[in-house]
C-alpha cells in the first residue's frame, strides 16, 4: 500500500540544493528517504520551469549547473510524479482563487496537488493556504520527519 502523496513546491528545491548543507540537511534526509519511496512525491512541470528561471541573487547557482540538476533530478532520476500544466488545472486554478487569494504560481502548485491527491503540500512559503484534508508542512526538521515517519507507518 503505499503512503501519503506529498507535493513539493518549488522553494523546498531550492533550500535543499542551493543553501547551506546545514539548512539544506532536512530536504537532502527527505530526498534520501524518497529513495525507498518512489513516486510517492509530486510536484509540477511549473516548478521545473521556476527553477530552471535565471536568478540574480548572491550564490546562485550557475545556469548550466541548474539545468543538469534539476532535470537529473525531477525528470530522470523517476522520483518524483512530474504533472504537467493542464487546462483542467488552470481552470480550477481560476477558481481556487476566486474562492482564496493565490498567487498565480502557488494556485497551480495547490491545484496540482488537490488534482493529484496529496496529503501533504511541502513549502517554506507561509501564505500557502491549503484545503481541507490537506496540511501544509515546512521543510524543517520536524516536517520533514512528519513525512518520513507517516511513509514508514505505510511500509
Amino acid at each position: 500500500m503505499p503512503g501519503p502523496l506529498i507535493y513539493i513546491d518549488t522553494n523546498v528545491f531550492i533550500e535543499g540544493f542551493e543553501l547551506p548543507l546545514e539548512q539544506a540537511k532536512p530536504v537532502r534526509d527527505l530526498l534520501e528517504g524518497l529513495r525507498g519511496n518512489p513516486r510517492l512525491a509530486v510536484t509540477s512541470e511549473l516548478a521545473l520551469a521556476e527553477l530552471l528561471a535565471p536568478v540574480s541573487r548572491e550564490g546562485a547557482l550557475p545556469l548550466p549547473v541548474k539545468r543538469r540538476l534539476y532535470l537529473n533530478l525531477l525528470v530522470w532520476s523517476h522520483l518524483f510524479e512530474l504533472k504537467p500544466v493542464t487546462r483542467d488545472i488552470l481552470l480550477e486554478t481560476a477558481d481556487l482563487r476566486q474562492a482564496a487569494p493565490h498567487r498565480l504560481p502557488d494556485a497551480i502548485h495547490i491545484v496540482t496537488a488537490i488534482q493529484s491527491g496529496c496529503t501533504y503540500f511541502l513549502s517554506s512559503d507561509k501564505r500557502i493556504k491549503t484545503p481541507s484534508g490537506m496540511s501544509l508542512v515546512y521543510p524543517d526538521r520536524a516536517g520533514v520527519d512528519l513525512i518520513l515517519n507517516a511513509w514508514s507507518r505505510q511500509a
